[in-house]
Parts: structure tokens; sequence; C-alpha cells
């Protein structure tokens, strides 16, 4: 609502109210207004049966009490003038304070001038002008006050105070100064039996370890609790958090967003998203839920992480992510690299990716795969991979069958994207590669093992292999390997499963346990043999 329409409207529910109240006081027996002291009095018919009051002036009407130096006391209009040391006891908590005060008896009325202060409790305003409706218990001001209440300041351009509800209503330029935040608002509402704020319009609270902004919400002050709707902001240094509605909790430091929230961490540019999030300043970590992801961006090629939990961990000293960590159904992409685990942190200070349970890695057309894969980027793009435990390198042949690499560990080096150079470590190295001549005439399967490997490459195919300690190695014609030699035990091949790109991260990708490939030892008819009765292969195994 625009905010002079909704001060219009307000002014006009008020004087509706005004207006209702009087028509029932008029019905009301008017009371009068009694003088109880004062030092000398003077009486001038010709100024309207004025009566001159100076000197410790007492005046009551009903419960309420006026003090003053001097006053002008008009008995046929039921009013007066008060002047200096002006003093009124409205009622138990309730005093007001002022150099002039006009007062109409008939109406309940009082305009209040010069060094006006209401005291109610623990609150006291301060202004110049201020009138004080008895009727509707509302006290207002027109151009500008200032209220204090225990370490708050509030100021505004316009304000009421309702002292039976203990409620102010502030408008235009306000302002709430404490030790622990500040807010600048345009329009706030502030209750003080139950220490709460409303706030509308264009809002904006700031503390030591953040800046909020939004245009409604709430606060709690005792509670040191803001609720914020309508796409709030929140942000500091590096960090900035925005979302449908955010609920922060400044005692311990958690901030909740709810619904589209997106978290940009500027110094290492990595933005995480999600329907859910929660911030823990004291705890250093933020992490979100619901079809979250996350974007680590530049101005060229960004990485995009998804997984059921995302988890981002930050130096709170400095304000900067330290790492991003997935968890369950992890599937990432970026158009260098694809993969797939069921956890995954990334390390942004020494910018390296590790991805644990059952993880797959795509790279141009190699398909890594281990027991653990980690990951090491140089300038965003691959500068090494480190496979541990049933370490597989996985490529599809130019025209048929798969090339394949097999270790207990493996170091790739990368180049451009493209693995270059190949180490096969812990004592077990196999490949198996087709050997194709220049126009792409087959010339044989070549099968390989050592107890370590290297292997340059060249363009995804690969160029050298050397081989050290327990060296064999057999060049096979086509129709010499069988199919089921063709594969190394514990093949997989799991390219339906890549991430073809930014928006396939969110398909799930149920998890697939390595299938068991048969030896080269196991011939095809026991394979049959099994199928067909798997009790009488096993005695006839036996008997053997």
């Amino acid at each position: 609502m625009n905010r002079k329409l909704f001060i219009l409207s307000l002014t006009i529910l008020l004087a509706q109210t005004l207006v209702a109240q009087q028509n029932d006081s008029i019905q009301r027996k008017k009371t009068k207004v009694h003088i109880e002291n004062y030092d000398l009095m003077t009486y001038s018919k010709s100024m309207g049966d004025m009566q001159r009051l100076i000197g410790n002036v007492k005046i009551r009407h009903d419960s309420a009490y006026f003090f003053c130096d001097s006053a002008y006391f008009f008995e046929k209009t039921n009013s007066f003038d008060a002047y200096q040391n002006v003093h009124i006891i409205v009622n138990d908590s309730v005093e007001i304070f002022s150099d002039l005060l006009n007062y109409d008896g008939n109406a309940r009325f009082a305009e209040f001038f010069d060094n006006v202060m209401l005291r109610d409790d623990s609150t006291t305003l301060y202004t110049e002008y201020l009138t004080y409706d008895r009727n509707l218990h509302l006290a207002a001001y027109p151009d500008s006050a200032t209220t204090v209440r225990g370490d708050k300041t509030l100021t505004s351009h316009i304000g009421y105070y309702r002292d039976d509800l203990k409620e102010f209503s502030f408008f235009e330029n306000v302002e709430v100064l404490s030790p622990k935040y500040q807010m600048f608002t345009d329009t706030l509402f502030y209750n003080t039996r139950i220490e709460k704020m409303w706030f509308e319009g264009p809002t904006t609270i700031i503390n030591k370890e953040n800046i909020l902004e939004g245009t409604h919400g709430y606060y709690l002050v005792d509670e040191d609790f803001v609720f914020l709707d309508q796409r709030p902001f929140m942000h500091n240094e590096t960090q900035q958090m925005r979302s449908d509605s955010i609920q922060y909790d400044r005692n311990i430091g958690l901030a909740k967003a709810f619904g589209q929230v997106d978290m940009i961490d500027s110094a290492y540019k990595v933005v995480m998203r999600g329907n859910y999030m929660e911030m823990w300043e004291s705890r250093g970590f933020s992490f979100a839920t619901d079809s979250a992801y996350a974007v680590s961006y530049d101005s060229g090629d960004s990485l995009y992480i998804h997984g059921d939990t995302l988890f981002m961990h930050f130096d709170k000293q400095k304000e900067e992510v330290e790492k991003l960590l997935a968890r369950r159904n992890v599937r990432f992409y970026k158009s260098d690299m694809q993969g797939k685990c069921d956890t995954l942190t990334y390390l942004m200070a020494d910018s390296t990716i590790r991805m644990r349970v059952n993880p797959i890695l795509w790279a141009e057309g190699s398909q890594l795969s281990g027991t653990d894969i980690d990951i090491r980027l140089k300038d965003r793009s691959i500068d090494w991979v480190l496979q541990k435990g049933n370490a597989f390198i996985i490529s599809e042949d130019t025209i048929e069958g798969f090339n394949q690499i097999k270790g207990t560990d493996i170091i790739s080096r990368f180049s451009n994207g493209s693995i270059h150079h190949v180490s096969v470590e812990g004592g077990t190295a196999e490949t198996l590669y087709w050997i194709r001549d220049d126009d792409g005439a087959l010339i044989g399967i070549d099968v390989s093992k050592s107890a370590t490997m290297t292997i340059e490459m060249d363009d995804n195919s690969i160029s050298v292999i050397k081989g050290y300690k327990d060296i064999s190695e057999t060049m096979y014609p086509e129709s010499d390997l069988k199919e089921n030699e063709r594969k190394l035990q514990g093949f997989q091949w799991h390219d339906a499963a890549r991430p073809k790109d930014k928006d396939d991260i969110f398909r799930r990708v149920e998890a697939e346990m390595p299938a068991m490939q048969p030896t080269q030892a196991e011939t095809t008819a026991e394979k049959e043999a099994k199928q067909e009765h798997p009790k009488r292969h096993r005695e006839r195994k036996n008997s053997e």
C-alpha cells in the first residue's frame, strides 16, 4: 500500500473512532472542571468570565489532575489555559509535562506546547507539540518526536500513542536506535506491553553481524527475534541471503529462510539455493534443503551441485566460505566434468573436491570411478584426479567396445579438460585397449597387466603404456577374445546416470551396486550351466 494512502487511511480511521466516541460522550453528562488550589486569583467578566490563577495552581477534571504556575480558567466553556511547569497526572502510569496547555473540559481534549514530555511507566516521549484525547486515550504529534524506552530511542515525523493499549504508531522517517541494533522504516507499531514491533514499508535493521532489509514483518524486543516476509534481504560484507521470508534469532545467531532462498558468497563466488535454509552465525555454517543446489560461478563456466542437503561452512572472522558439503543423491554438472556420489566436499581455499560413497566422475569421454575420488581444480578446470580403491577409467572405443584402465589407485593428470597422463598404483594395474590404425581399422585388442603402470594419452586415446614389474601383455585378434573377456572384472558403464546439463542434476538416479564380472577363467559354458541348474553346477565343481 502507498505510504501516504496508508497514513491517510489510518488518520480517517482514527477520526471515525474519535467522532463515534465523542458522539457517545455527548450522551453522557458533561463533567465540570474544578479549581482545587492557587495562591492568587483575579477575575475579569469582560474577558468572558475568565479567572486568572497564579501560583501553585491545581485543577481537577474527573480523575485527571493538572498542575502549573499560572492559568486562565473560562468557566462558561469549561476550559482553561495553563502556563509554565505544566504537569498532568492522567492516570496511575501516564503523566504529561509542557510549558503551555490548552484544555477543553467538554471535549476532554488537551493541546500541549513547548518542551512536551509524556511519561508512561518506563517510556518517555519528547516533542514540541502534542495533543491528548482523554476519551480515546490517544496522544498524537504531527511534527517530530523522540521516544525513549530502556536502551532504545525511537524517532519519527508523525506518531500516536494509545495509553490504554500501551501501543505507539510511528510514521515517516522512523528510526530505532539501541546498543544491539538500528532500525529505519516508514511505518512502525510498537506495543510496549508485549514488547513487539510491527513494521510496514521499506525497513532496514542493522546490527554488528549483518543487515536485514524488508518491507513487512515484526520484531520481538525482549527475545531479540525478527520476522520478515515479502522477499527480505539479509547481508554482510561478503554474504547475502534473499528469500520469501526470514526468521532471525539474534540470541543464538540463527536465521531461517523459507521459499526460493538464495545465499551468495561474493568472496568465493558461490550461490546456494533451496526452498528452506538455516544460517548459524555462531557455529559458522549454513544448510539448505528442498530442491537445494549450489553454483560456483565466475565470468566463464559455472559448477552446479545438487544434493538432498547442502552445507556451507564459513570463516566467522573473515566472513568467507571455507567449504561446501553436499549429502545424499549428489549430482553435479560443469561443461568439462560431471559427477555423482553420496557425499561431496568442496574445499574453496585449495580448490579441492572430495567425492565419497559410490563416486563416479565423467570428464570429456572418460568415466572415472573408485571407492573415493579427489579432484584438484586449477583455474576452475580439472588439474588432477586421484581415484582410491577399485579404481576404473573407462571410455568408449570410436567404433565398438570400451577402453579400460584398472588399478587399486589411479592418479590422472589433465590438460584442457582431457586426461594426458595416468599413473596406476597399488600393486595391480590392468588395461584393455582397442588398437586401430589411422583409418580406424582394428589392429587388435591389447590386454596388459603389471604391478604399476604409467599411461600417456592423446586426444582421449592411449598412446603409450609402460608397465613395471610382473609385466604381461597380449594382443588379441578380435575373434580370439570372447565377449565376456572384453571387460575387466568389476566393469560398470553408467553413461545413463551422467548429468546432461545443469537442470539434469535434479534427476533422481538410483544407487547402482557394482556387478561382479566373470573372470577370464570362467567360460561361457560354465555361466550357462549355473543359470540352468545352480545346484547341479555346484555338485559338479565339488566332484572335480
